[in-house]
């Protein structure tokens, strides 16, 4: 007896009864929702998403609306509904401020043309609920591919459901540029990012989104697209020998490439003559390339300079080999590049290297952890600024870190 396969209202193939113990298990290890109705000799599959409800909404809250562009802002969550959609979700495009009680997610988007802006900026707000790494390491990597700087948020929000709040902002172009050049390209990675929020803990479930023809095609299929599930290999052994020499394996392009980013929190102590203001914090350098990357060597460039003191564990070069945190019996941790360092320090800029040789293998991060950087003078309507860059001398290669530590200090009326 056969088991006719469903995916939705399509006929996608047929599998022996016998193997319907192990078919259910493969296809529920793949992110699947498999239903087995015996009685009727048939299987329904469904995707992840399916039965997921997300909102997607223009952002009302915004108070500057005067660079808004609601058109080519409308035109992006359409897309992203489309491509949401076919992934099994339902998603609900609405029009107006309301909120969704039953939404298991909920987007809120904003478009502004900035004049005097030399590149776009994504800024991605979100609560507790909303955001894992999967969702944060997405949104770096589209924004680094796509040129855009990327900043990251948390906020306290009495939002009963998970949402985030994406704000994109890019220079002067015309609206017909901006979709061929951006738009088309922010919806895809905001839907990236999106599926990647609810695929973090099961990466392969990820295969449920794709239609099933195209999943089908990982297996050998006969003329009428069913599923068949005889190996590829085998086909492979049954080509003439004439044949097999087209088989070639796909060329890989060699990258060196690597995103920088910080984390930091802020610390505010009330003091009765002045504020102590401490920020904590650490810097992520993340192969996304194909090689492997050696010797990293950062700096940290901070203004005010005279105002700002750059510290953590990190050794003067005198002492890093005696003191330097031990394990398996190598010096390990970062030192000051140089025996200047607290000179260069005062000037703003903080150099930094490895104690002991270090690469980072692609999708490996690299960290330098416990970063405390004291604001000394706080002065009223001052900018405090601490920008990173990280230099890999022998791939020749220099990045800047897609965000920056900034604060603006006002003076209280």
């Amino acid at each position: 007896m056969d088991i006719e396969v469903k995916v939705g209202d399509k006929r996608a193939g047929a599998i022996p009864y016998e193997s319907l113990p192990s078919f259910t298990y493969l296809f529920r290890e793949l992110g699947f929702d498999v239903q087995p109705d015996t009685e009727n000799k048939k299987v329904q599959l469904s995707s992840a998403l399916h039965g997921k409800r997300i909102v997607i909404s223009s952002d009302y809250d915004v108070k500057y609306n005067t660079f808004r562009k609601h058109l080519l802002e409308r035109k992006v969550l359409e897309y992203i509904q489309t491509f949401l959609s076919a992934c099994g979700a339902k998603v609900i495009l609405i029009d107006e401020k309301e909120e969704s009680e039953r939404a298991d997610f909920h987007v809120y988007f904003s478009l502004f043309e900035i004049p005097g802006i030399k590149e776009p900026i994504l800024e991605l707000i979100h609560n507790s609920k909303s955001a894992n790494k999967k969702l944060l390491d997405i949104f770096h990597y589209e924004c680094t591919r796509t040129g855009t700087k990327f900043k990251s948020n948390e906020v306290v929000r009495s939002a009963n459901n998970p949402f985030i709040n994406i704000q994109i902002m890019y220079p002067v172009i015309t609206g017909e540029d901006f979709w061929k050049k951006l738009g088309e390209k922010y919806a895809m990675s905001i839907t990236i990012g999106i599926l990647a929020r609810f695929h973090e803990s099961s990466p392969l479930s990820v295969l449920s989104l794709v239609p099933i023809e195209i999943f089908s095609n990982i297996f050998v299929h006969s003329e009428n697209t069913e599923i068949n599930l005889e190996p590829a290999m085998q086909k492979e052994k049954r080509l003439p020998e004439k044949k097999k020499f087209l088989l070639k394996k796909p060329t890989i392009t060699k990258r060196k490439e690597a995103e920088v980013f910080l984390d930091y929190h802020i610390f505010i102590e009330e003091l009765e003559e002045r504020n102590k203001i401490k920020l904590i914090g650490n810097l992520h350098i993340k192969n996304i390339g194909t090689e492997i990357l050696r010797n990293p060597v950062i700096c940290l460039r901070s203004s005010p300079s005279e105002s700002i003191k750059i510290s953590g564990q990190i050794l003067p070069p005198n002492v890093a080999e005696t003191l330097g945190v031990m394990k398996n019996e190598e010096t390990k941790g970062w030192k000051y590049m140089n025996d200047e360092w607290f000179e260069e320090m005062e000037k703003g800029e903080t150099w930094i290297c490895p104690i002991q040789s270090k690469n980072i293998n692609p999708r490996q991060t690299e960290s330098l952890t416990n970063l405390q950087i004291s604001v000394l003078q706080p002065e009223e309507n001052s900018n405090i600024r601490v920008e990173a860059f990280v230099f890999f001398k022998e791939q020749d290669l220099e990045i800047s870190s897609s965000n920056q530590i900034s604060l603006l200090l006002t003076k209280k009326q």
